[in-house]
């Protein structure tokens, strides 16, 4: 499984969020793609969450550059 390690806002300043960093004294928990495509557009649309999976800040409609890191998942019928 992928899951967002970073999410680098392309913009003038360029923003930076990255899952183990701070951002607003919140510690970055989870980035989270929650956009919607639509038939004939798209609406961008990312959370970045804090240890209580609260918001820190929404990014909407932004160019930018999206870093994944793999993950390993447990089958709990594997023994």
């Amino acid at each position: 499984m992928q899951v967002i390690q970073r999410l680098t806002v392309v913009s003038n300043p360029t923003r930076i969020f990255e899952v183990g960093t701070e951002q607003n004294g919140c510690e970055v928990i989870e980035i989270k793609q929650v956009g919607t495509e639509y038939e004939n557009n798209v609406h961008s649309e990312f959370h970045i969450l804090d240890e209580d999976d609260e918001l820190i800040v929404s990014i909407e409609n932004a160019p930018v550059i999206v870093e994944y890191r793999q993950i390993a998942e447990h089958d709990e019928n594997e023994k």
